[in-house]
C-alpha cells in the first residue's frame, strides 16, 4: 500500500517539477511578461501553487521513505550470533 502511494507521490512531483520547469522556459518561445503581462501574472501565480505543492509532496515523500526504514525489521543480535554460528 505505502509503495503505490510512493509511486503515486514520485509521480506527481515529476509531472509538477516538468510544469514549474516549462513555465520558466516560456521566455525560450517568446512569451515575455512585457508582451503578456496578464498570461504572466496568471502562470506565475500557478507556478508558485506548483512549487507548494512540490514541497509539500516531497515532505510526504521523505515521510513515508523514513516510515519505511523505520519499520523494517533487521534481524535481531541473537539471530544474527546463531547464523554465524552455523557458518
Amino acid at each position: 500500500m505505502s509503495d503505490q502511494k510512493l509511486l503515486r507521490l514520485e509521480k506527481r512531483h515529476k509531472g509538477l517539477a516538468r510544469v514549474t520547469a516549462a513555465i520558466n522556459d516560456l521566455y525560450i518561445y517568446g512569451v515575455y511578461e512585457s508582451n503578456y503581462p496578464a498570461l504572466m501574472d496568471t502562470l506565475n501565480d500557478a507556478k508558485d501553487a506548483c512549487k507548494d505543492e512540490l514541497r509539500d509532496t516531497h515532505v510526504e515523500i521523505v515521510a513515508i521513505t523514513k516510515a519505511n526504514e523505520i519499520t523494517k525489521l533487521n534481524p535481531s543480535t541473537e539471530q544474527q550470533l546463531m547464523e554465524d554460528y552455523d557458518e
